[in-house]
């Protein structure tokens, strides 16, 4: 393989790509003679990775994500894609019960049925998502290794002697034999830190500055690193339980490690000696819907059976009683869990009572339990009622002839029914508000007496181990925004022995050679001179 390596003419190797030789800082690679002066010093000249090696597949992958338009490009695609996700709310805020599949289209039209087809209903937590955020935090750390590394090893491998040519090719420049050592105590007095070295002066201050970019870049990672880690469990969990009176249920996301059971929902509501003092005209009827406090009394157990085991039945041990309200969440091993909402018109059970065709009530009232129904019940001596089928959210009649249901919750409860006196069945389709006879002939109807309604409190499980990480981040963030935009990096080199002066910073050269001329001035000496404010006088 040939060794691309540039020797200068001082002897010294650099690697191939330099633009400036690493030990004179001669300018050795004629293709960028052209360029502007600060493109070849804003790395000091050094070799750039992805602008010297094109030839592998790797090559050309770390030159594709180390390029700064490409990591513009996924940036701007990344706040897009955010931004269409806020349109509508995500499927987690939309009302429990409501099926995704019709809210959408039924509340937005059909740019609401575009926006659920395309699955930004659940934008934060798709796969694409995830990896359009790795891609961006990919392209940041390729753009700053590629181009960070050579700025620190430029930077921690400066040599105090530079070759006239260097000199001349800096934006501030001064010739005067007066230029003496004298000024190493005045470029200290300034907080420079000064090197010298057989008549030359290096005297720099402010190099922070220059890891501005790259610190900033290290807080996006983390924060990118933080925002990816919410999808997994371990360190997030934002869940959703309903849990009705007298009910134990399983905690989502605690991996059956918790349980919770609803002991008694307390709903206060606004009573009129509260509005006597509020505006009349909103002290009407619909004041008293409006919730003056709802809490849920519960208590928490933990499970101490093994829960790898499948089917292994929970061994709930009692851990606490205690009271959520809203914006006073329940806290235990990492979680929180907050009062989100409540619910009181879930059917919990359901009357019937079985009658002949004349109207004549028969035997006793038999009640259904609409989330554990029993199979049997007892109507009279010679009279019993069977439930056949049961559908909690009615949809549809199989071919089979069975009930179908949309889902487990009571909404629409729909019931087969077989009536037996001894001699013979009967069997009758019982829905909300209407009724059908299955079998021919029937001599008896059974009929809907009354129901009950439960309630239900709805919770919101939170585990957010990320807010540290995100912390971390956010502020190393702001620590690289700040000294990369109120710290300048600034250079002055001075030949002694051929009197002449340059100096290079970051950003700023009108206060740079403020400075500069305010320490000459000291030593009455001449100022130096900006070659931009020259051309421009020339124009």
């Amino acid at each position: 393989m040939k060794d691309q390596s540039i020797q200068c003419t001082c002897g010294h190797i650099n690697p191939p790509g330099t633009q400036l030789c690493q030990n004179c800082g001669r300018l050795i690679n004629d293709n960028y003679d052209k360029k502007k002066i600060a493109d070849i010093m804003r790395y000091d000249g050094q070799a750039i990775r992805s602008k010297t090696k094109n030839k592998s597949l790797a090559d050309k992958v770390w030159n594709f994500f180390a390029s700064v338009k490409t990591g513009v490009i996924l940036l701007v695609l990344t706040v897009i894609a955010s931004a269409i996700g806020t349109m509508f709310p995500q499927q987690y805020f939309i009302p429990v019960g409501e099926d995704p599949s019709t809210f959408y289209q039924d509340k937005y039209g059909t740019l609401g049925l575009i926006y659920y087809r395309l699955g930004f209903d659940n934008l934060y937590t798709s796969w694409w998502f995830l990896i359009l955020l790795a891609l961006v935090a990919f392209s940041i750390i390729a753009a700053s290794i590629d181009r960070g590394i050579p700025l620190h090893k430029s930077l921690t491998r400066q040599t105090v002697k530079k070759h006239p040519s260097f000199f001349k090719r800096q934006r501030l420049t001064l010739h005067d034999d007066r230029l003496d050592m004298s000024l190493i105590e005045t470029l200290k007095d300034n907080k420079y830190k000064v090197r010298e070295e057989a008549g030359f002066i290096l005297a720099e201050k402010g190099r922070i500055s220059r890891y501005g970019p790259y610190i900033n870049h290290t807080g996006l990672i983390i924060l990118l690193a933080g925002a990816m880690l919410r999808f997994v469990p371990m360190f997030y969990v934002d869940e959703f339980v309903g849990i009705g009176e007298g009910e134990t249920k399983v905690i989502p996301g605690t991996e059956n490690q918790y349980y919770i059971k609803n002991n008694q929902f307390i709903f206060e509501q606004y009573d009129k000696e509260s509005m006597s003092n509020t505006n009349s005209k909103s002290a009407d009827a619909t004041m008293n819907k409006i919730a003056k406090n709802y809490e849920s009394k519960i208590t928490l157990f933990e499970n101490k059976s093994d829960s790898s085991v499948i089917g292994s039945k929970p061994e709930l041990v009692k851990l606490k009683d205690d009271s959520i309200r809203v914006n006073h969440p329940v806290k235990f091993d990492q979680f929180a869990l907050y009062q989100n909402s409540f619910d009181q018109s879930q059917l919990e059970t359901m009357l019937f009572k079985v009658q002949d065709k004349q109207g004549k009530q028969i035997g006793k009232n038999f009640e259904v339990k609409l989330d554990n129904p029993k199979d049997d019940y007892k109507i009279s001596d010679t009279l019993n009622v069977h439930l056949r089928n049961y559908a909690p959210d009615f949809d549809k009649i199989t071919e089979n002839g069975a009930l179908a249901t949309k889902s487990p919750l009571p909404n629409n409860p729909a019931f087969v029914f077989e009536v037996n006196d001894g001699k013979k069945s009967e069997y009758s389709l019982l829905k909300i508000r209407s009724s059908q006879d299955i079998s021919k002939d029937n001599q008896y109807d059974v009929k809907f007496v009354s129901a009950t309604n439960k309630t239900i409190t709805y919770l919101t499980v939170k585990k957010d181990l990320t807010l540290p990480i995100l912390f971390v981040g956010f502020t190393i963030f702001l620590f690289g925004l700040a000294i990369g935009s109120y710290i300048n990096h600034r250079r002055i080199w001075i030949n002694t022995n051929e009197g002449t002066l340059a100096a290079h910073t970051n950003r700023n050269y009108y206060g740079f050679k403020r400075e500069i001329d305010t320490m000459l001035h000291k030593h009455h000496l001449q100022e130096v001179n900006d070659k931009y404010e020259v051309e421009d006088k020339n124009e």
